[in-house]
């Protein structure tokens, strides 16, 4: 199992304005292949998963734009949302699915 190489909590807004979301960021080594594995999960009772494009904007703007890093094209975005591991994938910079896989590959 590879280490984070960079670990953070992140608010993000929700539906209700006075409680926020708390997640916290895993970021892992690049793999061979050049792609960049982060794990997500959740610390508050939010699920990460309906706030997807807000929780990326904010990923984007406080960690990646400094390393000049577009984290839709170079991240392999999983979250990890109670017992069940996902996995973001974008078909273009807008579009994603998101599926669930059997284990997370870097954390």
């Amino acid at each position: 199992m590879n280490k984070a190489m960079f670990e953070r909590d992140i608010l993000y807004p929700t539906d209700k304005p006075h409680e926020p979301g708390c997640i916290h960021v895993s970021v892992y080594p690049p793999e061979q292949m050049g792609g960049i594995p982060l794990i997500i999960e959740p610390k508050t009772s939010h699920n990460p998963l309906d706030y997807i494009s807000d929780i990326l904007v904010i990923l984007q703007a406080d960690i990646f734009d400094r390393i000049r890093i577009d984290i839709k094209s170079c991240g392999i975005i999983y979250f990890k949302v109670e017992n069940t591991n996902y996995r973001l994938k974008f078909s273009d910079k807008v579009n994603y699915t998101v599926e669930e896989v059997p284990h997370l590959i870097c954390g």
